[in-house]
């Protein structure tokens, strides 16, 4: 099996005449095999058709036009898409730009403990013994990769992503682990779609489309529909619910059961008539494990509910695989999805074992439920619509530890205003002058005046705070494009 390997590594000429060596198998799925060249800028994907390189001339022409049409697309420069930069000569195929620093979304899905790794693998401090092996090793490397919050974050920037596709009338259509990139440096949260070989208009009359096992919606599953915006976002809810909590959104009670009736003999022989479960999952005859009202199928592992999801982010869930598994049009709308994910990264605090938990403003004291150790202090921002009735109940929360020599930067989206483009844009940076802090508003586009006495605004674009100030708490007043109160407080973690 090797020595086939090894002879399929060759080289191949784009149609500018320029010969690209193949180094190295790095994927391959129904669709098409993917390899990194001699140029470590550059990747090659061809095309395959069960299973094998296509070399019928009227087929490799057919995909050659299929890629042309690609460049007819409404794609513009901000959507993070990688497309053909050049196509190969006489073979189906193409070049694309590699990643930097990125590697595939599905290397924060849960990860299989083989013989080989169990000998190598250290079980956390911060994990009981009573753990199985492999449940502590998928929770050590959920840690590892930056646990909840790291995973809201790119999870937010992936559907932005897709949200950019949607707006112009393009559908991904193959969302897959393999598909989506994402940085692999903490302070970055970027995020690229890799594969365009499928990317198409929204049609209403197609009866097929692509999919990954997994992570296809029913309809298109069962082959009756050819791919939609509502079918997109499905898929894309899918990975998501399987990142944050390990598990899949359907694998529960009854999967359970199903096992242990294996070796009953008395069951009955007509319910072999029926699609396993597997089957019956995808095409969203299943319910939900965090089903809202069925707990036939409740969840049975992975991590709980309120670990991974605040309220509004579960009901998210709660719609799109309640009703809007038999009923596409009941699914939410992707353009929830954003802010959502957005909102409660910033409610997330980091923990030294690697793991995140949601702030709890009624908590006495913020500790991490899986090692149950907490930071001294903790920075707490929060923002209030402000109206002739006063203030409204919080409209965002951003928090994080707050330990010295530590520059912090405030994103616009802490205004309540999530735009897309911008809300990751930094609007108000805290920075140590030794023992005190200077606040300012680095974003020259907004005005934002410090409230004195909660009565009184006067204009500022920087202040010099000492630590106690600081924990007394400030407010500021941002002007646009709303009434904004934005309230910023250190509290120490033991008398919240």
């Amino acid at each position: 099996m090797q020595q086939q390997k090894e002879q399929k590594l060759t080289r191949v000429k784009d149609q500018l005449s320029q010969w690209h060596e193949l180094k190295k198998e790095l994927g391959k799925g129904g669709q098409g095999v993917v390899y990194r060249t001699a140029d470590s800028e550059l990747l090659v994907k061809m095309p395959l058709k069960n299973g094998k390189e296509i070399t019928d001339k009227e087929e490799i022409n057919h995909f050659q036009k299929r890629f042309e049409n690609l460049y007819l697309l409404p794609l513009t420069n901000k959507m993070h898409i990688t497309r053909p930069l050049y196509l190969l000569e006489g073979q189906a195929g193409y070049v694309m730009q590699m990643m930097q620093d990125m590697q595939p979304i599905g290397k924060w899905l849960p990860q299989i403990l083989n013989k080989q790794l169990a000998k190598t693998f250290t079980r956390p401090s911060w994990l009981s013994e009573e753990v199985p092996l492999e449940v502590a090793y998928s929770l050590a490397m959920y840690a590892n990769t930056g646990g909840t919050k790291r995973r809201l974050e790119l999870l937010s920037q992936t559907s932005i992503e897709l949200l950019r596709l949607h707006s112009v009338g393009v559908i991904f259509m193959d969302i897959s682990p393999d598909n989506i990139y994402c940085s692999t440096k903490p302070e970055h949260s970027e995020v690229w779609m890799i594969d365009a070989d499928n990317l198409r208009f929204e049609g209403v009359s197609s009866k097929s489309g692509v999919i990954t096992p997994q992570y296809g919606a029913p309809e298109i599953v069962k082959g009756i529909d050819g791919g939609r915006v509502v079918s997109d976002t499905y898929s894309l809810a899918l990975l998501a619910f399987k990142i944050l909590t390990m598990s899949n959104a359907f694998e529960g009670q009854l999967f359970s059961d199903v096992v242990g009736d294996e070796d009953d003999w008395a069951t009955d022989d007509s319910e072999s008539s029926k699609p396993n479960l597997e089957v019956q999952a995808a095409q969203g005859e299943l319910p939900f494990i965090f089903d809202a009202e069925d707990k036939s199928n409740t969840a049975t592992h992975g991590l709980p509910a309120e670990l991974v999801f605040t309220p509004d982010l579960l009901c998210f869930f709660q719609k799109m695989f309640g009703k809007g598994r038999t009923e596409p049009w009941q699914r939410p709308s992707l353009q929830s999805l954003p802010r959502l994910l957005a909102k409660a990264a910033d409610a997330s605090i980091q923990c030294h074992c690697g793991m995140s938990f949601y702030y709890q403003s009624e908590n006495s004291i913020q500790s991490c439920p899986y090692c149950n150790q907490h930071h001294p202090k903790i920075l707490v921002v929060n923002s209030y619509f402000y109206t002739s009735e006063g203030l409204s109940d919080p409209v965002w929360t951003w928090v994080s530890p707050f330990t010295d020599d530590q520059n912090i930067q405030l994103p616009r989206r802490i205004s309540g205003d999530f735009d897309i483009d911008q809300h990751n844009v930094p609007m108000i940076e805290i920075n140590q002058l030794g023992q005190d802090r200077f606040l300012y508003v680095s974003a020259e586009d907004v005005r934002i005046d410090v409230i004195d006495n909660k009565d009184s605004f006067h204009l500022t674009n920087q202040w010099l705070l000492d630590e106690q100030k600081i924990e007394e708490g400030v407010q500021l007043y941002l002007h646009a494009p709303y009434s904004v109160i934005i309230e910023i407080k250190v509290k120490k973690n033991n008398d919240i």
